[in-house]
């Protein structure tokens, strides 16, 4: 403690020996761990468990369609659930905690009676965005309930008008939790009140969360494309309008989900080949929540190396923003050490060693590096804050037929233990291009050459 202490108060005192060249060094550092960061946090908000969407690291995506043995032309390409696939299958599963179908909010916007725009609530005059779904979306995405609570079971099966609202929505209508609203001119009423998610959690995020079973409204859960057979076409069941969402139970991956599902999927493989009057391949893709994000390559694979090669060109664009800062931060470091030459010439004499002259010109430049990270660190929070309304910047995050409703940030984007450990390890990977070399150039000149450096 006692070394840490006299080692942090000689750091402290170089700094303020070389004020100059300490401000230069902290704003290099700051500039090169903002670039990097900004990368860090965009990737951050995009995979981290971040609330409601706390369960990112357990969700898959799972996708399907129908294929007749002797595929025709005009046979379509259909990716959606019934209601029928998820009561029959998925929620069958014992490794599925919850299997949600979902009517996205890009494809749902409605009128609420009274109800007042501003600047970011809505992208269209009067109107919200709606996300119909299942009891089982409340399970999956972690919504804060300021009052009331998710509509039922009972409810949905029952197709009642009944819907759960944002906070901004009832604030902007006028209507208190327990009144009734009208939406597109008919009658809900308002079970809950939930804080208004962020855009940047696009699968969460919408005004009016509804049932989908709700009839009058537009809605088409089952709304099936059929297939052909010969001058007929015939409705599969499992086919629908629904994206589907699967939370797995602890301790399951998706390997596990794979195998469990293989002899359901060719269960009812074979009653869709039954209701067609020939083979039909009923294919499932699943997707975990990174690669529902993050797909640079092409890739049926979803393990570890897969991830880590989708991973490299934002990481080599990271190294990029760092290396080239460092050669000039390695440039001012070099001048340091020629200025210091005569006070490390004298040390060795008295019996300093190399490696600890080295160790210690690191460990001060390592605090320099470390104050450049902290200011880089609120510099791309600031300029991720500043942009965040920017069109090309929220591409990145919402659908482009999506209305973006709210736009706010949270604490958890910018930091997570993650994202702390990506920071050090920026600090201290810059730290060592920078002053490695230089110090340890300097400190190879012999002791009379540097004694003599001043003469």
């Amino acid at each position: 403690m006692n070394k840490l202490i006299l080692f942090l108060r000689h750091a402290v005192a170089l700094i303020r020996e070389d004020k100059l060249f300490s401000s230069i060094y902290i704003a290099g550092t700051a500039v090169a761990i903002a670039s990097a960061m900004v990368i860090a946090i965009v990737f951050n908000m995009m995979l981290a468990d971040i609330p409601p969407e706390s369960n990112r690291s357990r969700t898959l995506y799972v996708y399907s369609r129908f294929i007749p043995t002797e595929k025709a032309d005009d046979v379509p390409y259909h990716q959606g659930h019934s209601s029928v696939a998820l009561d029959s299958c998925y929620r069958r599963m014992k490794c599925v905690e919850a299997a949600t179908g979902i009517l996205p909010a890009m494809q749902n916007r409605f009128a609420i009676a009274g109800f007042t725009t501003t600047d970011r609530l809505a992208a269209e005059q009067n109107t919200v965005s709606a996300i119909a779904t299942d009891p089982d979306f409340f399970r999956l995405y972690e919504l804060t309930f300021l009052s009331g609570r998710p509509f039922s079971e009972k409810e949905f099966r029952d197709g009642e008008r009944v819907c759960v609202v944002t906070d901004k929505v009832a604030a902007a209508s006028g209507d208190s939790p327990s009144e009734t609203i009208r939406i597109n001119d008919k009658p809900f009423r308002v079970v809950g009140v939930v804080k208004a998610v962020s855009a940047f959690l696009e699968e969460a995020t919408a005004d009016v969360y509804m049932p989908y079973t709700v009839e009058g409204m537009g809605l088409h859960p089952n709304n099936r494309n059929p297939l052909r057979n010969g001058d007929h076409y015939v409705d599969v069941a499992y086919q629908g309008n629904l994206s589907t969402r699967i939370l797995l139970r602890e301790g399951y991956t998706l390997k596990d989900f794979n195998t469990e599902l293989e002899p359901l999927r060719q269960q009812y493989g074979a009653v869709i080949s039954s209701q067609m009057g020939e083979q039909v391949e009923w294919t499932v893709a699943t997707r975990t929540h990174f690669f529902h994000k993050i797909n640079f390559f092409s890739d049926n694979d979803q393990g570890l190396a897969s991830q880590a090669k989708n991973l490299m060109p934002p990481a080599l664009l990271m190294l990029l923003f760092l290396f080239l800062p460092a050669v000039n931060l390695s440039g001012l470091v070099s001048n340091r050490m020629e200025a210091r030459l005569a006070e490390m010439g004298i040390r060795k004499a008295f019996g300093a060693k190399r490696r600890t002259l080295l160790h210690e010109v690191i460990n001060e430049n390592l605090v320099l590096t470390l104050l450049g990270g902290i200011v880089g660190w609120l510099l791309s929070a600031l300029f991720i804050a500043l942009i965040r309304d920017n069109q090309i910047f929220l591409q990145m995050f919402v659908s482009r037929d999506q209305n973006v409703v709210d736009t706010g940030l949270q604490f958890q984007m910018f930091f997570t233990p993650t994202l702390f450990l990506i920071v050090f390890l920026c600090c201290v990977l810059l730290n060592l291009m920078a002053a490695l070399i230089p110090a340890w150039h300097s400190l190879r000149k012999p002791i009379v050459e540097s004694l003599n450096q001043k003469r």
